[in-house]
């Protein structure tokens, strides 16, 4: 109790920040709620569901059927057909929400206690990276708590509360100083399979930490340690996540965690290109219906269906693979929208959605304006900058923090600076070309704290350059 009641007193700003932060997000449901009930067109009786679409529609489902029937599935009944599109965490976690307070109402509360406990993680991170720099920890608590994705995250249906949670604990205990280092690297792999487990994509994020602990060895005085440290963080992902592999196996004959690779790739990443590739003489519908028809016209339930991967990938590839290289910049200049788009007008079009009765947002791909200046259409880029006038201030700060955070990566000397910047980095490439705001949740503290960090490395550098010219 004393330890507790000493961290509390030498951290008191940051549960100051976290508390009013809570309130705040607790606050905004009120109201939201209020509204929903009132308003007559609002979509009253799917509010928290509506904000992620057709995600968070199939987040209301699977939770009423493991509920009912001890089903993973999205049909009724103790004999629907296997989920396996989505993986089974966030349903489980609304499952017990709602079985404890007999909605979904509540799913605000707790998705409110996660960002809490999520900034917890990302102050101790930014204190075991830059114990120095206790004010740049707390800035970005601040930034963090207050981001327009962070309350996203609390309001809305969706994946990102419970992975941002996840996703920080894994790499707090692989940055972490701890006496036991192999007990923090198990407790990390631990981690990183249970996001997996709540978003397929996590599954990608082993690539940059591969690359973050190759660097390790590389530079590591001990490499035999750290070598059997790596290896522990590795085995315990397999066993978190071998039981979902065998019971899709067992289900599908497909021994994989998701059918998600396949069937965004063939209904959001391909069209978006091929559409883009004609100068959008073809509409993204119009090459959808035509994929569709290479597969055979399957259903979407189908497309979903993990035993329809192998057929699916196998289409999609012949058509990407005569455009590798262009396919390939496109994907790459896509996560430009990861990395600066904003989270307010993301957040302004769910509750404009929310206001009027319509389910989700309208997305209009060719609105990009990386591509429209790559394009050369002047006229475009007009628009864009009219239409977002009021959004352009998030956007200039998040380009600014993000070399900021490029600068920091490259000039120190900490590998736990590289390894954070690689995260932010690949998770942007990772999810475009059909990226989303929502999608930066796990990294919005990594965004802040890497260009909160590069700012106060080159101010200080700065001053040492002309106190060196002020005496000479």
């Amino acid at each position: 109790m004393t330890s507790i009641r000493n961290f509390i007193e030498e951290h008191k700003y940051f549960f100051i920040i976290v508390s009013i932060g809570a309130i705040i997000h607790l606050s905004v449901f009120l109201t939201l709620k209020s509204i929903s009930v009132a308003h007559p067109q609002s979509l009253h009786n799917m509010f928290p569901i509506m904000g992620g679409g057709f995600d968070s529609t199939q987040y209301s489902t699977l939770p009423d059927n493991i509920l009912n029937y001890g089903n993973f599935s999205l049909q009724p009944g103790s004999n629907g057909n296997p989920e396996t599109f989505r993986t089974p965490l966030y349903p489980l976690f609304v499952a017990l929400v709602k079985y404890f307070t007999g909605g979904l109402d509540a799913i605000s509360v707790f998705q409110t206690l996660l960002l809490a406990f999520s900034a917890y993680f990302a102050y101790i991170i930014s204190l075991s990276i830059a114990p120095g720099y206790k004010k740049i920890a707390l800035a970005t608590v601040a930034f963090f708590m207050f981001d327009p994705v962070s309350f996203f995250t609390t309001q809305f249906l969706a994946t990102e509360s419970l992975y941002t949670f996840f996703f920080l604990l894994s790499v707090y205990f692989l940055v972490k100083k701890s006496r036991s280092q192999a007990r923090a690297f198990g407790l990390a792999g631990l981690f990183y399979g249970l996001s997996a487990l709540t978003r397929p994509s996590g599954l990608y994020m082993i690539i940059p930490i591969v690359l973050w602990a190759i660097w390790r060895l590389l530079h590591d005085q001990n490499k035999k340690t750290l070598f059997m440290h790596i290896g522990i963080f590795c085995l315990t992902a397999v066993i978190v996540l071998s039981p979902w592999y065998i019971r899709n196996g067992i289900r599908t004959g497909i021994y994989s965690l998701s059918s998600l690779e396949a069937y965004n790739t063939l209904n959001f990443n391909l069209p978006v290109y091929l559409s883009y590739e004609s100068g959008y003489r073809l509409s993204i519908e119009d090459v959808r219906t035509e994929l569709h028809n290479k597969i055979g016209n399957i259903s979407e339930e189908e497309q979903l269906d993990l035993r329809n991967s192998p057929m699916i990938k196998e289409v999609v590839w012949n058509e990407i693979k005569p455009h590798l290289l262009g396919y390939a910049l496109f994907h790459i200049s896509k996560s430009a929208n990861f990395f600066f788009s904003s989270g307010a007008k993301h957040d302004v079009s769910i509750l404009r959605g929310f206001w009027e009765g319509q389910s989700q947002e309208v997305w209009h791909p060719q609105t990009s304006l990386i591509n429209s200046i790559i394009d050369g259409r002047p006229k475009d880029v007009f628009i864009w900058l009219y239409t977002n006038i009021i959004y352009i201030p998030e956007s200039v700060f998040l380009v600014c923090l993000f070399v900021l955070g490029l600068y920091w990566s490259i000039v120190s000397k900490s590998s736990n600076a590289r390894l954070l910047f690689s995260l932010i980095l690949f998770l942007g490439i990772l999810t475009s070309p059909i990226t989303n705001p929502r999608y930066r949740a796990p990294i919005v503290p990594f965004i802040y704290f890497s260009g909160f960090m590069g700012g106060a490395l080159l101010i200080e550098r700065l001053r040492r350059k002309n106190h060196s010219m002020t005496t000479e």
